[in-house]
């Protein structure tokens, strides 16, 4: 199994602990994400909310297919959503830059260690991968021996 299939199971298991975590002790982030998500329903009359979210899951679930298939297409396709994810674990250090803002506890601190430490090796591992690969991609170089008739 390589690296980064390794790495990407340690921020599916992480994940859950983070948010987890958020839910216990403050979800500050579901108010942000809800202030987003309502300037799009502000598009929308009110009668058709229901509209708004079944376009808003589309777009979504799209996007999530479009990631499956990128991961099954594999090559630098692969490498690219592997990196996403990675990135997206090391964002989450975010907390610990808010906790010091804050002279505190921030909701979700503890266990962004983890999971941004993880998101980390995620995109060096990517980035070795997708290193190896561009060389094994590369032609031969010719040789002095080769060139002669």
């Amino acid at each position: 199994m390589a690296r980064t299939t390794r790495l990407f199971l340690l921020l599916t298991v992480i994940g859950p602990f983070h948010m987890a975590e958020q839910m216990l002790t403050g979800i500050e982030e579901f108010f942000m994400l809800r202030d987003q998500i309502g300037g799009y329903y502000a598009l929308f009359a009110p009668a058709h909310a229901d509209v708004a979210t079944v376009g808003l899951i589309t777009v979504v679930w799209t996007l999530v297919s479009l990631l499956f298939y990128a991961v099954l297409v594999g090559g630098t396709a692969r490498l690219s959503v592997l990196g996403l994810f990675g990135l997206f674990g090391v964002h989450e250090a975010h907390h610990i830059v808010e906790a010091i803002a804050e002279g505190g506890y921030d909701p979700g601190l503890v266990t962004c260690v983890p999971y941004a430490l993880a998101g980390y090796a995620m995109v060096k591992a990517v980035a070795q991968e997708y290193r190896r690969a561009g060389v094994a991609a590369l032609p031969p170089r010719p040789t002095a021996a080769a060139a002669r008739p």
